[in-house]
């Protein structure tokens, strides 16, 4: 019932020979578009089934030759100046004069990835004004069939909008990167970007926002899933930590209660109750760290947020619906590619979805699906004047009013997505930009209040720690100096003691250590005595022979 056409030289369209009785599923640029009777996706499995055995059964080989369209040849060149700098021009003459400066604005590095590519990253600081330490960061993951030189027009519009630190890279295999561009490797590119971005840009990742446009959506929402995950492992790893410290306490103070103390000798109530003894500075240590450090996979941040636009259930379902049980997305489930439908739920920061309505490329259904899908998705009102109070009833809150800040509280809220009235699959930010630039810009501006709250909590949990560390130091110090005195003393009352038992009066010639003789209080005035102390050169003091004047 289909008749096969080539098109383009890489992309199979099957066009109906009778419209009224068939049902055509619109795709993208790139993607297979399918033609199918109504009600049945047993031809779509079929030609899925057929793609799968010319890629020799492999996802990856099939995402990588589906998914991914760089445009050949890329649309910028990288040029090094003397002092080893990188700069981007743009291949086009028209190009380059009309964006050439905006591009070259852009510092231009490679990243080296864990697969082994060097993928081009373009970045540029907040405008003047903002300080880029303290400023959102907005790592740009671009959708298909373009490179992040084409992006970087849109891109300086939103950091001179937002007053954020933005940076653009291109996936293996697009522009200039090495490699080619496949699942696994676009994965890795996102994670060698952030982690360049902590590293290199000194940019803490709790301001770090990740953007991704359509086939973008799907490296984002592994990142943030990924994240989550090592982050929620950290969580269970301080709780079983927490609640093995509760039980060993409670069995502790049961025991005390429950066992008669002997009476203790003074040597040992001395050590006890000596203030600066090493017990007590152990147990100072303790309760400045009463639990390990328990830090998620450091290979994943813990983002401060997400934006998704106009983003993607799964490679499988932009060609095809989930409705039928036959069709690929349910028959070839386990070998779909980028299956963001199940990585949104690990997803544990703040996520801003938006999508058109009228997306024909990918439907509006798919945006709506993944807002649903994320774990606590309610509104927020980002216009509240107490950015710390929350008004949202949930299961373990009733009243829905509370006051803890968003580090506080396991369960994330996201704000309300954007449904774009009108708006097709690449023109979201065209059919309104105030409200497009309104929502970012509240988005962030919650982003940085949340990372702010964080900050604040971390220094005065520093400060009590440097507080109990330098009073551990103190006692430490404060014990070692009456230790010291304490053998001091020691030695003086037992030189006394022996001056006093020598028959022969040779007191005259012990060491006076305070230079005051209360035996020659009684003498007459005339004939007062002192001492005085000699020293070696060691410092050392040495026995001299008492003086009569």
């Amino acid at each position: 019932a289909a008749r096969p056409r080539r098109v383009g030289g890489s992309i199979f369209r099957f066009l109906p020979r009778e419209p009224s009785s068939m049902r055509r599923l619109s795709a993208d640029e790139g993607k297979v578009a399918v033609v199918t009777p109504d009600g049945c996706g047993c031809l779509e499995s079929a030609i899925v089934g057929c793609l799968f055995c010319c890629h020799r059964c492999s996802s990856e080989r099939l995402g990588s030759a589906m998914a991914f369209f760089p445009p050949k040849p890329p649309s910028y060149f990288l040029v090094e100046d003397v002092t080893g700098k990188c700069h981007a021009r743009y291949r086009d003459g028209g190009s380059q004069i009309a964006a050439g400066s905006r591009l070259a604005a852009y510092d231009a590095e490679y990243v080296d990835t864990k697969r082994g590519n060097k993928i081009v990253v373009l970045s540029m600081d907040a405008p003047s004004g903002c300080d880029p330490v303290t400023a959102i960061t907005l790592i740009v993951s671009h959708g298909n069939a373009l490179d992040c030189a084409l992006f970087v027009p849109f891109g300086r519009r939103l950091r001179d909008s937002l007053g954020v630190n933005i940076m653009l890279y291109d996936y293996s295999g697009y522009g200039t990167s090495t490699g080619k561009a496949t699942p696994k490797n676009v994965y890795a590119d996102l994670t060698a970007v952030v982690a360049w971005a902590v590293r290199h840009k000194k940019r803490h990742p709790s301001r770090i926002v990740l953007y991704g446009q359509s086939i973008g959506s799907a490296p984002t929402v592994w990142y943030a899933a990924q994240a989550g995950v090592a982050w929620d492992g950290a969580l269970q790893k301080d709780g079983a930590h927490l609640q093995k410290n509760t039980t060993n306490n409670a069995n502790a103070s049961r025991v005390k209660k429950n066992k008669v103390v002997a009476e203790e000798t003074n040597e040992q109530s001395r050590e006890r109750l000596t203030v600066g003894s090493p017990s007590s500075t152990e147990h100072l240590q303790t309760r400045a760290n009463p639990k390990p450090q328990t830090r998620a996979n450091p290979e994943y941040h813990q983002i401060g947020g997400v934006v998704l636009i106009s983003p993607i259930l799964s490679g499988l379902r932009v060609i095809s619906g989930s409705n039928q049980c036959c069709s690929p997305a349910n028959v070839f489930g386990l070998c779909d590619v980028f299956p963001n439908h199940k990585a949104v739920a690990k997803i544990r920061c703040p996520t801003l979805v938006m999508h058109g309505k009228r997306d024909v490329q990918v439907p509006f259904s798919h945006g709506e699906t993944l807002w649903k899908g994320l774990v606590g998705a309610k509104s927020l009102d980002l216009l509240l004047d107490d950015s710390e109070k929350i008004n949202h009833p949930s299961e373990s809150n009733p009243g829905g009013s509370t006051s803890k800040a968003l580090s506080d509280v396991h369960e994330i809220t996201h704000p309300s997505p954007y449904w774009v009235v009108d708006a097709g699959h690449d023109d979201v930010y065209e059919r309104n930009q105030l409200e497009f630039v309104t929502r970012m810009k509240r988005f962030c501006e919650s982003v940085v209040r949340t990372a702010d709250r964080q900050e604040l909590s971390r220094l005065r949990e520093e400060g009590v720690f440097n507080g109990i560390r330098n009073d551990a130091e103190r006692v430490r110090s404060t014990f070692e100096f009456n230790a010291t005195r304490d053998d001091a003393e020691f030695e003086r009352d037992a030189e006394r003691n022996a001056a006093s038992a020598d028959p022969s009066g040779s007191a005259q010639t012990s060491v006076n250590l305070t230079g005051n003789d209360s035996s020659n209080n009684t003498s007459a005035p005339g004939n007062s005595r002192f001492a005085k102390t000699a020293r070696r050169d060691d410092g050392a003091p040495v026995k001299t022979q008492t003086m009569t004047r």
